[in-house]
């Protein structure tokens, strides 16, 4: 399991999904802002289909979320992240 950790500091980190099913479990609809695709909404407790496109942002209520990782971080294919907030941190909650 790996964690990325995205906040509101403006970052240029990607994270690149490949198949990537994710979870959105903060309760609240959010959008997954990708560098060359189309947003996509995810309302709160529902699951995505595969998604492959590279995230530049997260979109919370009106708070833009950034990777925190220290470099662009490619998520390896099939995986599942779950999204989750504590402490005004947006996690990615990454398992094969």
């Amino acid at each position: 399991m790996q964690i990325i950790q995205f906040t509101e500091a403006v970052s240029l980190k990607t994270v690149k999904p490949a198949k990537t099913i994710f979870l959105n479990n903060t309760g609240q609809d959010l959008v997954l802002k990708f560098v060359t695709a189309p947003d996509l909404l995810l309302a709160a407790y529902t699951i995505s289909n595969g998604v492959s496109a590279a995230i530049d942002s997260i979109r919370l209520g009106t708070v833009d979320y950034y990777s925190g990782h220290s470099q662009n971080f490619a998520i390896a294919a099939g995986s599942t992240a779950v999204l989750n907030v504590t402490n005004n941190v947006l996690n990615m909650v990454i398992s094969p």
